[in-house]
Parts: structure tokens; C-alpha cells; sequence
């Protein structure tokens, strides 16, 4: 199997926004609000399509939701610090790079918060090609995203794996003849990584 195509979010980069605002504040309900209208909302969405800024987002939500543009603005202010390697995985994606595996993303990202990401890790500077949605406009399962990759490095989806933490974004990449491993557990990859390259990983 040439190619290895990671997502980023839960997969390499821990992400928890529930913790994040659970450790910032007291109050379940404020908590409970905050996380249903900032990372479940569509400006959410609109950042990872790249199609509104981070201070966008922030206007556009404190408008929506005056009682709340003070925790709004916190939220946004400090939430690049929840985003940490999953280490076990990152050793993985060591051990791929010094096998000789090409090794790619494809990934739903804000432009700020993949810039600054992106800055802070040296191993992104293991990966032959990124795709990230901000700067293509298109987000996963879309067809769009997965085709742009392809295409851009003309890879054979035949000898290809992705990998990811949501089904959906799975069966998508199969649509195209990419084979895929869903995310659960670093060992669980690590096992099931070993099945499809016929090896074994430290």
C-alpha cells in the first residue's frame, strides 16, 4: 500500500470541545448553549468551508446571541490550545515516513486554526500533500474534497487508505476505490494498519 491519508481532528490532533468549555465554565446550561451554537452551529461549518473568518464567526455569533458575546469571545480566544498531538498515532505516522509510505491528509480545518497548527508540529513536515477543506471549499464526505487530492498528486486510489474517526467521511473515500479504517483507539489503527500492510509496527 503506497499512499496513507490521515484526517487531523481526533485522529492526530486531540479535539474536545465539551472538556474545554466544561474546565472554562461553572454553569452546565451556559456550557450546554455555548457548545450547540459555536461548535455545533453553522458558522462552525462556514470557517471549515472557509468561507467566514474567525472574527466573522465571532460578530456573527455575538449578534445572534447578545446575553452571550462575552463568553462567545472567550471561547474563540483561547480554544488553539485544546488542539495536542494524539501521540501514539504521530509515532505511527513517524514509523510510516521512515517505511517510505507516502503520506497525505485530508481534513475538515479552519484557516487560523490550521495555520497555527500546522506552525507548531514539525511532522507536518512528513506529509507529501495536504488537503484541507478552508482552502478548497469543500468539506468531507463531499466528493469534491476527495478528487482534489487525487487529482493533485495523482495518486491510485487502488493502492490508498484512509483513515478517519467518522464513518461517513469512510464511505465517501470508498466511493472513489480508497480503502478505509475507522478510527477508534491508536491500537486499534496500529492493528488494523499491520492487517492491510502485511507487517508489523513498533
Amino acid at each position: 500500500m503506497e499512499n496513507i491519508i490521515f484526517d487531523l481532528g481526533r485522529v492526530l490532533i486531540s479535539f474536545d470541545p465539551q472538556k474545554y468549555l466544561d474546565e472554562m465554565f461553572a454553569d452546565p446550561q451556559i456550557v450546554n448553549r455555548l457548545h450547540k451554537i459555536i461548535f455545533l452551529g453553522p458558522e462552525w461549518i462556514m470557517l471549515d468551508r472557509g468561507v467566514i473568518t474567525q472574527d466573522q464567526a465571532v460578530e456573527r455569533l455575538s449578534m445572534a446571541h447578545p446575553e452571550l458575546s462575552e463568553q462567545i469571545c472567550l471561547v474563540f480566544a483561547h480554544w488553539f490550545g485544546i488542539m495536542t498531538p494524539i501521540e501514539g498515532t504521530v509515532k505511527i505516522l513517524r514509523e510510516l515516513h521512515g517505511r517510505g509510505h507516502k503520506l497525505y491528509v485530508i481534513s475538515n480545518f479552519h484557516k487560523e486554526a490550521f495555520e497555527y497548527i500546522f506552525e507548531k508540529f514539525d511532522w507536518f513536515k512528513l506529509f507529501h500533500g495536504l488537503t484541507i477543506s478552508c482552502y478548497i471549499q469543500s468539506l468531507k464526505p463531499e466528493p469534491e474534497i476527495y478528487k482534489h487530492l487525487l487529482d493533485k498528486h495523482g495518486l491510485d486510489p487502488q493502492k490508498s487508505i484512509f483513515i478517519d474517526d467518522m464513518w461517513e467521511n469512510i464511505e465517501a473515500a470508498q466511493e472513489f476505490g480508497i480503502q478505509g479504517i475507522h478510527y477508534e483507539s491508536v491500537d486499534q489503527l496500529k492493528m488494523e494498519l499491520e492487517f492491510f500492510l502485511g507487517t508489523t509496527l513498533k
